[in-house]
């Protein structure tokens, strides 16, 4: 006889989000030989694109494009990811589900996170910073197509997000795309974001911290304060100017040091903390080929070639949404 589960006091999780079906979700995989470098910025997108992506996507050879583009609907994803490699140079498409448009990209450079950790001194390590969705900043695209249906395109790769209903602590990462519009390419920058209070110095949190060793040191203050009773320039300057400014507006604008400082909510009082960005990976830098109607296999017309453009651009602008 088959045991009895109980159903009444078991936990059945939580109840599903009403935003969840307009959350854009996608699939990121290889198309062909593309051999262990793509192969590694191929899994870099995905954890850039977490949680909202099949981060464990186990690809197979039999699989067929049109499968993936057949199981999208069901499971509710929005975009498709597609990275190949021809004779010439990788490229990628980002696939609107389930009727289009698709944007082809040339990769013309890339690095993936471990070239990034191996000429860090101190690479940080992963924690929980992929369990929300990063920020997204576009910078530098202008309005006219066909940059302006790109912009759309890639910002519909991420969920909206509101500044008002934003909380500091769920802002852990930024991924930046910024058009160039003296070579006409578009660069990927992925960064973490770290808060920590503002000024306090770099000395004084190592005292905090656990494992420092003062044992030939008189006085901790003599240690703190440096030899001549103040603290070095470099050490001082590493908190960067004080601003008084909201978090979105500190991650977007520019210091010496890429730093900014942010007031954090009543719950932690009137303290300021220090917004620092430090870029992980991957780097990309794209050049739009084309794009064309539909998705892959059914195409339609094409809106925009490098070498010719159409004047339905301006149609699928209004349409993407």
């Amino acid at each position: 006889m088959a045991r009895r589960r109980k159903h009444r006091t078991h936990d059945k999780g939580a109840a599903p989000d009403a935003d969840d079906a307009s959350t854009p979700k996608s699939f990121i995989i290889k198309h062909g030989q593309v051999g262990s470098s793509l192969s590694g910025l191929v899994r870099d997108m995905r954890k850039v694109m977490e949680p909202n992506t099949a981060s464990r996507l186990r690809e197979r050879t039999r699989n067929k494009l049109k499968d993936y583009l057949t199981l999208a609907p069901a499971l509710s994803v929005s975009h498709l990811l597609l990275f190949t490699l021809s004779e010439r140079s990788p490229y990628l498409r980002i696939v609107r589900t389930p009727s289009g448009p698709t944007a082809t990209f040339r990769i013309e450079r890339y690095s993936t996170m471990a070239d990034l950790r191996s000429g860090k001194r101190k690479p940080r390590g992963e924690g929980t910073e992929y369990r929300t969705s990063p920020l997204m900043v576009l910078s530098q695209f202008p309005q006219e197509p066909p940059n302006g249906l790109v912009a759309k395109l890639l910002q519909s790769l991420f969920p909206p997000l509101s500044p008002l209903s934003l909380k500091p602590s769920s802002a852990r990462r930024v991924v930046l795309l910024s058009y160039d519009a003296e070579t006409g390419t578009i660069q990927l920058r992925h960064y973490l974001i770290s808060i920590r209070s503002y000024g306090v110095s770099r000395r004084v949190r190592k005292v905090l911290k656990p494992g420092l060793d003062l044992g030939n040191v008189k006085d901790v203050a003599d240690w703190v304060l440096g030899e001549e009773g103040y603290e070095s320039a470099s050490s001082a300057g590493s908190e960067g100017e004080e601003m008084d400014l909201p978090v979105l507006a500190a991650l977007g604008g520019r210091t010496r040091k890429g730093e900014g400082s942010v007031r954090e909510g009543s719950t932690q009082g009137d303290r300021k903390r220090a917004v620092k960005l430090e870029e992980v990976g991957p780097r990309m830098e794209l050049r739009l080929v084309k794009i064309t109607e539909g998705v892959p296999g059914k195409e339609g017309g094409v809106i925009f070639h490098e070498f010719g453009t159409r004047s339905s651009v301006l149609f699928w602008s209004e349409c993407l949404y």
